[in-house]
């Protein structure tokens, strides 16, 4: 069963952040609706009450024009006044929120003006807008026989207006709507700003959270590759529940350092153990060929014809033991008592000139590059030494006589790297496996000790011993720390 591939943190928080976007969005947008329905509602409604209201002016104008006579004949202009906004009041008494009146085009005067609805005070008065409106639409109500409207915004407002053309006058009814555009934003405008607050709270959690998350995977990633190549590093502590993810690898990475810890010292144990059996048939050698050399001197010494040969042949035996014995101790872990950061070039020159008789006597020359200035590392010298000491000697007696070895030194990020090439024949497959295995060796007089004590003293400095083979030769590569690392120096 194929299963699906896990979303993304970055994925799920701009899907959620989205949604609560389209929500907020939706919810807008249901308000506006709301908003505009109620508006085109009310508009609809003003529309038709001040069309009622100017057809019922017009009808009341006719009648008293008809049974009473006309109201701007023989009458002076007080009079006419007091005429008109009596027709007014008697119509848009029964229009709330309606005022009206008349409007005689050639004075270009506004009469009858009446608002018998509204509270008293100075609002009932016509503001200069208003005139400026009505007189607007007179203008467009003279070339129509019909009704009029018209509607404009001011600021917050929206005043709406009817007017129909009579004999000899002009007819209107006006209604000014307040805050009609936000009467829902009005009443419930703090639900709005929570909705809205909540939204952005919402959003802004999500950001937070989803770089809280991608911060701390980011630092856990980062550490679990730098675990990959130094496992004495410990993870930082991450706030939040990824915290616990970290402590816990941590607790994990110690856990396992001391399980390879106590593996070692078994591998190490092992290895002794195969060590001691190969050494003492090693030992036996040596010791035959001293009881040998001894009982011929001997027989020598009793007839006076005695030479110094065969006591050189038992020292020479003696110091094949000593080297043994040496490498045998060297294998369980020896203590690094001369630690410190020190330069390697003089530890290079130093070993070089402890092989120069091996070298001399196959004709070998070693061609050493001159190091980096101030190439140091964290190294116990007499140790490294030993180490380069057995690969020089390895690389000369690969070698063949009159030959090259070539050593080089340079740093290599957090490491010191030295090179050892020979000219000799490459290491056969079958052997590569088993090149640091204690006691295993391909040397006739070879003890199987020395690449093993090398490796091991290499990765007790915390760094590592390799080996490259072609066709050419042989290169050992050993990688030095130039720091020490928190594990090491506990």
């Amino acid at each position: 069963m194929l299963w699906p591939a896990p979303v993304s943190f970055r994925a799920q928080a701009f899907i959620i952040a989205a949604a609560s976007l389209a929500v907020a969005g939706l919810a807008a947008l249901i308000v506006q609706d709301v908003v505009f329905t109620t508006e085109n509602k009310l508009l609809t409604d003003a529309q038709q009450l001040c069309m009622a209201a100017c057809q019922e002016l017009k009808i009341q104008y006719k009648e008293r024009a008809e049974y009473g006579g006309d109201p701007l004949q023989n009458l002076p202009q007080d009079a006419q006044e007091i005429s008109l906004r009596g027709i007014s009041n008697t119509v848009l008494n029964a229009y709330k929120g309606i005022k009206g009146g008349m409007y005689l085009e050639n004075p270009g005067r506004i009469m009858g003006y009446a608002y018998p609805t509204a509270p008293p005070g100075p609002a009932s008065d016509l503001t200069e807008n208003e005139r400026e409106f009505i007189r607007s639409l007179a203008s467009r109500a003279a070339a129509n026989d019909e009704i009029t409207t018209q509607s404009e915004w001011w600021d917050r407002d929206l005043v709406v207006g009817s007017a129909v053309r009579t004999r000899d006058m002009i007819l209107w009814t006006m209604r000014r709507v307040p805050v009609l555009r936000y009467p829902v934003i009005g009443t419930h405008r703090w639900w709005l700003a929570a909705l809205v607050f909540s939204a952005i709270l919402g959003v802004g959690g999500i950001i937070s959270i989803w770089y809280m998350l991608h911060s701390g995977v980011v630092t856990i990633n980062q550490g679990l590759r730098r675990l990959e190549d130094n496992f004495s590093y410990r993870l930082p502590l991450v706030r939040g529940d990824l915290g616990q993810v970290s402590h816990a690898i941590n607790r994990m990475a110690e856990r396992r350092m001391a399980l390879e810890e106590k593996l070692r010292q078994q591998d190490r144990l092992a290895a002794l153990g195969k060590v001691v059996a190969g050494v003492a048939h090693e030992v036996r050698n040596p010791l035959n060929s001293i009881k040998l050399t001894l009982q011929l001197l001997d027989r020598r010494l009793k007839k006076g014809v005695a030479t110094s040969s065969e006591v050189q042949e038992c020292l020479q035996e003696i110091d094949r033991l000593d080297m043994i014995v040496g490498r045998l101790l060297a294998f369980g872990r020896p203590a690094m008592t001369n630690r410190h950061t020190q330069e390697i070039e003089p530890l290079i020159h130093q070993a070089a000139k402890m092989v120069h008789e091996p070298m001399q006597k196959k004709n070998i020359q070693i061609i050493t590059n001159k190091p980096e200035p101030g190439l140091v590392a964290d190294v116990d010298g007499p140790q490294i030494i030993q180490v380069l000491i057995n690969l020089l000697l390895n690389a000369i007696e690969a070698s063949p006589p009159s030959g090259t070895v070539k050593l080089a030194a340079e740093s290599l990020g957090p490491n010191i790297c030295i090179r050892i090439a020979d000219e000799g024949e490459r290491i056969p497959d079958d052997v590569r496996h088993h090149v640091f295995d204690a006691y295993y060796t391909t040397k006739p007089n070879g003890s199987g000790l020395g690449l093993a004590v090398s490796r091991e003293i290499i990765a007790n400095h915390g760094g590592a011993l390799e080996f490259e083979s072609e066709n050419t030769g042989t290169t050992f590569i050993m990688l030095l720390p130039i720091e020490r690392s928190a594990a090491d120096a506990t």
